[in-house]
């Protein structure tokens, strides 16, 4: 058998080797009478060439040896008992359910499919080749293009553990497959037996079965708890992704120290929240399930909250401030005490210059000061009901409604910036931003107003003061879910050496640093030249991948054949290929080697 049987053209040149030691050229005899006679120009032969009986020589055996061996290297010979080499693509899935395991299995469904995988690679023919894609929202190849199986087969040995993704379309990865192996077979291994979303070329195997799961769907932790200062909170929400009666134990721990535990069931589907008070200033600690087939979801670890106060001052005085509710009216009362209140986590600045968030009748502060300017009208004033145009993209407006509100605004008060609030053409709230300072301006007659004792006013002071939250320096938030993303706050240009679960990153920002598509479970620490600016943690959370009733098995064979895949040079190629080359040594070494004798026809000397 043949590789490129066209190739057998070449032996054409043995009879070549032949024809030209055949056809040889041959000379006229001259007698003469003395060998100095013998001149180079008298060897002239007779016209054209002349058959001549065929003269065996080391160097005809040698170059016949040539041009056999190069014809047969030419064809690419092959066993003839072998197979064509193919191209084995195979789609993984990582969905986190793949690394569940069936109820009284000793194997997740990953390694299933890793094995019978490795079975895949192993039972290809010699010279064939493997790519591995890794699905995801971004695929991944995890062996080649086309590498060879035994890379492939020590690529599929890290698949398990990676086996963690939440849910994710698999059509970006079958496509890419599909693209690597030219239209031709793909096979996918999965926990959803689902044929009518794969095209007929993808072959399926599912080995997933339905399998009950306890798990925790949402956990968080926050600054403040309930009982009082000095305290923090942890809220978890458990569901039970079964139809049949679940019980199991809901515990808080740091480093298997138990903080909390509480013995709850669970009716079919049901989905039950709960709440802890945990003292304030407690390390990282993990919430856990008693386990199950799904492990992901049984543990969620949570970091402790961000310390992000804010720092609140004003220069508005005494009066305007009690006519804005930042202060109470009683005579021992504190400076922005009801304002304080308003807001969590806040504080009096030590000085306006300093503060986050300022209020003042003209802008001040420092460069980094977000200030609520309030422009009392001196001149004509306006008596306004509504109904009022209002920027409702803009996040300060959440929940602000303005019903019933009356709003006295001068007339001839011009505010700069962009518009958030209006009544027809006179603008009453703007937003102006000059680089890392943002300014409000407010058109507002307080004395003649309804704004300040309306519910809106609340929720739009504290709308303001969790935006400017936002912008200060460090985290955001410190516990996540899987796929959400870390984001880190600084006015700098900063390299930073991000710690994960499985291994370190470099990363360089200006402003806010974003970490995406957060795909490992576990802690993590954020560095700057050593020293370590946060720690936070990700845990599982995908309700969809948690649910595992859905899961299934079955076949489905792919519409096509694998792949073709060009095999290399095989070892009997080399031979032929060498030997050819020794022969073509021989022949230039017996041709070096010989020495010309004229061809003198004896005669009497006269």
């Amino acid at each position: 058998m043949f590789l490129n049987p066209l190739g057998l053209l070449a032996l054409l040149g043995v009879p070549t080797v032949l024809a030209l030691h055949y056809f040889r050229r041959r000379f006229e005899p001259r007698t003469v009478s003395a060998l100095f006679l013998w001149e180079s120009r008298t060897t002239t032969s007779l016209s054209g060439r002349r058959r001549d009986r065929l003269l065996s020589s080391r160097s005809f055996w040698a170059e016949l040896s040539l041009a056999l061996l190069l014809g047969l290297a030419i064809a690419g010979p092959r066993s003839c008992g072998g197979l064509e080499a193919r191209h084995l693509v195979v789609v993984l899935d990582t969905s986190a359910s793949m690394s569940a395991k069936a109820d009284g299995a000793a194997e997740s469904f990953a390694e299933l499919a890793a094995e019978r995988a490795a079975d895949l690679i192993d039972s290809l023919p010699s010279g064939s080749r493997v790519t591995l894609v890794a699905s995801g929202a971004r695929p991944t190849i995890l062996s080649g293009p086309a590498a060879f199986p035994a890379e492939a087969l020590a690529a599929l040995e890290s698949y398990p553990a990676s086996a963690t993704a939440g849910r994710h379309d698999l059509e970006p990865s079958t496509s890419l497959a599909l693209q690597l192996a030219g239209d031709r077979a793909v096979t996918l291994f999965t926990d959803h037996h689902d044929p009518g979303r794969h095209p007929d070329r993808v072959g399926i195997v599912a080995l997933g079965r339905p399998t009950p799961n306890l798990a925790i769907a949402r956990a968080s932790r926050l600054a403040h708890g309930t009982a009082g200062p000095g305290s923090e909170r942890v809220l978890l929400t458990v569901v039970n992704q079964s139809g049949d009666l679940a019980q199991t134990r809901v515990a808080l721990d740091v480093d298997d120290v138990v903080l909390a535990a509480k013995s709850i069931e669970l009716q079919p589907r049901e989905r039950r929240h709960f709440s802890f008070d945990i003292p304030a200033g407690t390390p990282l600690l993990r919430a856990s399930l008693q386990p199950d087939g799904f492990a992901l979801d049984d543990t969620a670890l949570l970091a402790p909250p961000p310390l992000r106060a804010l720092g609140i001052d004003s220069t508005l005085g005494a009066e305007l401030e009690q006519r804005l509710g930042f202060t109470a009216s009683t005579p021992d009362a504190r400076t922005l005490d009801r304002l304080l209140a308003i807001v969590d986590d806040s504080a009096r600045a030590k000085s306006p210059d300093s503060a986050h968030l300022l209020f003042a009748t003209e802008p001040s502060g420092g460069p980094r000061t977000w200030c609520l300017v309030l422009h009392e009208p001196a001149g004509e004033r306006v008596d306004l009901v509504g109904p009022f145009l209002t920027e409702k993209s803009n996040p300060l407006l959440s929940g602000v409604v303005l019903d019933g509100v009356v709003w006295s605004a001068g007339a001839d008060v011009e505010l700069p910036g962009l518009p958030l609030i209006s009544a027809g053409n006179l603008p009453l709230l703007t937003e102006e931003r000059d680089a890392a300072r943002v300014l409000f301006h407010l058109n507002l007659d307080v004395a003649r107003s309804s704004l300040q004792r309306s519910p809106d006013w609340p929720i739009l002071l504290d709308n303001l003061a969790e935006l400017r939250r936002r912008e200060l320096d460090g985290p955001e938030r410190t516990s996540l879910a899987i796929g959400e993303s870390f984001r880190f706050r600084s006015d700098e240009v900063c390299d930073y050496e991000l710690e994960t679960p499985s291994g370190t990153r470099e990363l360089r920002a200006r402003g806010m640093l974003v970490v995406e598509d957060l795909a490992d479970v576990g802690r993590y620490r954020l560095r700057r030249d050593g020293q370590e600016l946060a720690e936070f943690a990700v845990h599982f959370g995908d309700d969809a991948e948690s649910d595992l009733t859905q899961l299934d098995a079955g076949d489905r064979r792919s519409s096509v054949e694998l792949a073709e895949q060009r095999a290399g040079t095989s070892w009997v190629e080399l031979l032929l290929a060498s030997l050819a080359l020794g022969a073509l040594l021989l022949d230039w070494y017996f041709l070096r080697a010989r020495r010309v004798e004229p061809n003198l026809v004896p005669g009497a000397a006269r």
